[in-house]
């Protein structure tokens, strides 16, 4: 029992959130984020077909529960800084939303403790969104939809103006990295916009970077805490052990409150700075 209290005490925290390798299917090896991920995929595919099926006039329970949050974030999130193009983003600000809301929600549930009780395998699961390279991932596919989105606002620019496509396409992207630099007047601008330009391109660089870290920091320090937190009563076992057990247990449950608000939270920061960054790049004065 010792023995078994001081392997407990001798884990790492870190343990607990950083990735794991469950299979491999040749050269391509699954770690348990990827493995949550596919979970995740597959309860929203299902989930949602589900909901959508057969949908009442009146939507009650589970279904006015979706509605009412997918209502939210169009209405309160995407709509106030996309205006008229905010139906056809829908479709990828949902998909981002739901996406790391439910990787944040299904993180708290503890999977791994009842799969290893069950299977002898203790790291099938984790955290995705507590994974640098899944939140870096999503910052990158925002990335490029924000510019991909400016570029094409700028060729419809043309477009309208009676201009061919390809001329439309070449002035478009022409454009738009142009209009990424604020405009300085007179031979001091002409000198300065090389400069300007890589400023303004590593800005844009660092502001996806920052949405990445922001949701992986936030993420993988809540579960950090409540492992350190639960590693405590081992470590003093002996010395008011009861105690300290009811004060850390009652301290893990109010972080899984703060970590259920951090949960939404965070979905709704990375969800409104991703609408941000879109809306910026397809307004004519980004």
């Amino acid at each position: 029992m010792t023995a078994g209290w001081l392997l407990l005490a001798a884990g790492d925290p870190i343990e607990h959130v950083i990735a794991h390798k469950v299979f491999a299917i040749g050269p391509f090896v699954f770690t348990n984020h990827m493995v949550m991920q596919l979970v995740v995929s597959a309860i929203l595919a299902i989930a949602l077909v589900l909901v959508g099926r057969d949908y009442p006039l009146v939507p009650r329970g589970f279904r006015l529960t979706i509605e009412t949050m997918l209502q939210a974030v169009r209405e309160g999130i995407a709509r106030p800084v996309l205006k008229d193009r905010t139906d056809r983003y829908m479709p990828f600000v949902w998909t981002l939303f739901l996406f790391i809301l439910t990787n944040n929600l299904l993180g708290m549930f503890p999977l791994n403790p009842v799969t290893g009780l069950a299977t002898g395998e203790w790291e099938i699961f984790g955290t995705a969104t507590a994974s640098l390279s899944v939140t870096g991932a999503l910052a990158g596919l925002v990335f490029l939809v924000t510019h991909v989105s400016g570029m094409l606002a700028e060729i419809g620019h043309k477009r309208h103006g009676g201009q061919s496509l390809p001329v439309a396409a070449v002035a478009g992207f022409v454009l738009y990295w142009y209009h990424l630099v604020p405009h300085v007047p007179g031979i001091v601008g002409v000198i300065l916009f090389p400069m300007l330009f890589v400023l303004e391109l590593f800005g844009t660089v660092v502001k996806h970077c920052v949405l990445a870290i922001r949701l992986f920091a936030n993420i993988m320090a809540g579960h950090i805490l409540l492992a350190v937190l639960v590693l405590l009563i081992p470590v003093v076992r002996g010395v008011a052990e009861a105690g300290l057990a009811a004060t850390v247990i009652g301290g893990c449950v109010a972080l899984s409150c703060l970590e259920l608000l951090v949960a939404f939270l965070q979905a709704y920061i990375f969800t409104f700075l991703s609408c941000m960054f879109i809306g910026a790049a397809v307004s004519p004065e980004h």
